[in-house]
């Protein structure tokens, strides 16, 4: 078995019963996302079979032979970054450096692969404890801080309204690591390379080593006063939230509500009455589970739409497959490879 992303490990005790004191401190750190989304422990699935986890989801052990750089083992977190963060951070103490400390500290999108080390992939990014480099999605470093081994803590914080990352170690910010981070989910991702490697995370369930709660606070007051250099008068703010009011019923089909609530508030009705509807007709028929109904409808109003989007087109064939399977729709084709009425111009295009 090679150490590729592992998919069936045993299940760990994770750290979810959280007390009152983690609960209220993990709240001051990111009060406006919800608990459950926040990463708390690393995945037991999303891992390289050399890792070893803990029972609690936050210890990592390096178990392979370590020759080679094919040999690295990484793990994500349980949770990507939510964007609902200013800025996040996480910290991981260094149990132990092990035979050579080939270690790294950073984060990894989804589907990185677990086989390599953070920061030597597309969409993956990490510090390094054997040399002090960054990698920024190339297996080629750049000098940025000083090594790490037993004893130290390395924290990464991550920056979403800068979208940036930056890293500590033992309570001293080292400065911006990386910039214009993706526009994509991002894990805390650890990596180790050879025997007796071994960390310990903390997510924000303990105190932090870096004070990090200050810079929080100096984000937050710095994006209120960007938003106070911009003030809207009472004549402003209202026709505003109006056309936001008006846009979520059109959005959802309430069609007369929306008419009627455009007269009270006097905001022009733009939206064509009929053009609702129908979009409206055919999310029911979907949610309703009649597939080729809704196929039909959208190709005859909207005839463009799955032609130029064959994912989706293959996502309702899908659906209408399953749909058929059990019993609540009807394929448009029979088993000759024509639709229902003899026509064969219905096709399942595949990419």
């Amino acid at each position: 078995m090679d150490s590729s992303s592992s998919r069936s490990s045993s299940p760990v005790n994770l750290p979810n019963n959280l007390n009152a004191e983690q609960i209220a401190r993990l709240k001051k750190l990111y009060p406006y996302t919800d608990l459950d989304q926040i990463p708390k422990q690393w995945s037991s699935k999303d891992k390289a079979n050399y890792i070893t986890l803990s029972e609690d989801g936050l210890k990592v052990l390096y178990k392979g032979v370590g020759k080679t750089h094919k040999d690295a083992a990484a793990i994500r977190a349980s949770n990507p970054v939510p964007l609902s963060c200013l800025l996040y951070y996480y910290e991981v103490k260094i149990v132990s450096k092990g035979r050579d400390g080939y270690m790294g500290i950073g984060l990894a999108a989804q589907g990185v692969n677990m086989q390599r080390l953070p920061g030597w992939d597309k969409q993956s990014y990490g510090y390094h404890g054997d040399d002090g480099n960054s990698f920024n999605s190339s297996g080629t470093g750049q000098p940025y801080g000083p090594t790490f081994t037993t004893g130290d803590i390395i924290g990464c914080g991550y920056n979403l309204i800068k979208n940036l990352c930056f890293y500590t170690k033992n309570g001293q910010n080292l400065g911006v690591a990386f910039v214009d981070l993706p526009q994509v989910p991002l894990f805390p991702t650890v990596g180790l390379q050879t025997p007796g490697e071994e960390l310990e995370a903390n997510f924000g369930i303990k105190p932090f080593c870096y004070d990090i709660e200050q810079d929080i606070f100096k984000l937050r007051n710095k994006v209120t006063s960007c938003i106070n250099l911009f003030p809207v008068n009472h004549t402003e703010w209202q026709p505003m939230i109006h056309n936001l009011v008006q846009s979520w019923l059109i959005h959802n089909g309430y069609c007369s509500t929306a008419q009627v609530f455009s007269e009270y508030t006097q905001i022009p009705f733009v939206e064509n009455i009929q053009n609702v509807k129908q979009r409206l007709k055919i999310q029911q028929l979907v949610l309703s589970g009649k597939i080729g109904e809704a196929i039909q409808t959208t190709n005859r109003l909207y005839p463009t739409v799955l032609q130029d989007d064959h994912n989706l087109l293959f996502a309702l064939k899908c659906r209408q497959f399953i749909e058929f399977v059990c019993g609540n729709d009807d394929l448009p084709f029979s088993a000759n490879g024509n639709d229902c009425n003899g026509n064969s111009e219905i096709k399942m295009e595949l990419d």
